[in-house]
C-alpha cells in the first residue's frame, strides 16, 4: 500500500471507518456461519431420522421373513 497522504485527523477518521467496516463484515460473516451451522445440524438430524427409519424397516422385514413358514418342496 502506498503511503497515506493526509493529515493525522484524516488518517484517524479513515482508520475508524475501516474498523467500522471490518466489524460490520465480521458480524455479517458470523451471522452467515451461524445460519449455515443451523442448517447443517437440521440436515444431519434429518439424515439420522431417515437412517433410523430405514433400519426399522429392515429389521421389520427381517423379522417378518423369519416368522414366515418355510415353503414345502
Amino acid at each position: 500500500m502506498s503511503p497515506y497522504r493526509a493529515t493525522d485527523e484524516q488518517l484517524d477518521r479513515e482508520i475508524a471507518a475501516v474498523e467500522r467496516i471490518a466489524r460490520v463484515r465480521l458480524r455479517r460473516a458470523t451471522a452467515e456461519l451461524n445460519d449455515l451451522d443451523r442448517e447443517l445440524r437440521e440436515l444431519r438430524k434429518e439424515r439420522a431420522r431417515r437412517t433410523a427409519r430405514a433400519e426399522a424397516v429392515v429389521s421389520t422385514d427381517v423379522s417378518v421373513a423369519s416368522d414366515a413358514p418355510a415353503a414345502e418342496s
